[in-house]
């Protein structure tokens, strides 16, 4: 059965993850979108944040087999699954003493700021506006590249995978 990606499927999600030990914060669009960012949406996926040293508790989650992961969104700083189908995104984020960040594909650290973690907006744990913004103007440079040439993720799978 498929749902609507609606506040109430967000906080399904959350809860779920919650229960499974991960702590997440709400991320793109819905962050945006909570925070003020970006007027009131359809919603294709959820995107979180979810400040770990590794992906050790969400890959024991997707073993249990109560979601179906996305192989192709398994990556050193992402894992993907869908569940209702909806796509739901986690990002990795590291939060050592000098400050929290990603290491998008193993290669392009991205630094988030302090607040990254301090907000709440509509009943939900969000990332900061800056984090926010801060992201979406890094976009481009956080995408994977092989030799020097943009590639889609599945493509800088398979040339990680060889």
């Amino acid at each position: 059965m498929s749902r609507v990606n609606d506040l109430d499927f967000v906080e399904h999600v959350v809860t779920r993850l919650e229960s499974a030990g991960i702590r997440t914060w709400l991320f793109g669009g819905w962050a945006a979108e909570l925070l003020g960012l970006s007027l009131p949406r359809a919603h294709n996926d959820v995107d979180l944040l979810y400040p770990a040293d590794s992906f050790e508790a969400v890959n024991a989650f997707l073993a249990t087999g109560g979601v179906d992961e996305i192989t192709e969104k398994r990556l050193p700083h992402k894992r993907g699954f869908e569940t209702d189908g909806i796509m739901v995104e986690l990002f990795l984020v590291q939060t050592p003493e000098a400050g929290p960040f990603t290491d998008f594909w193993g290669l392009t650290r991205h630094e988030w700021p302090s607040n990254v973690f301090d907000i709440q907006a509509g009943g939900f744990r969000v990332a900061s506006a800056m984090s926010v913004l801060g992201y979406r103007s890094a976009w481009d440079a956080l995408q994977p590249t092989v030799d020097g040439k943009r590639v889609t993720s599945q493509e800088w799978l398979e040339h990680h995978n060889t």
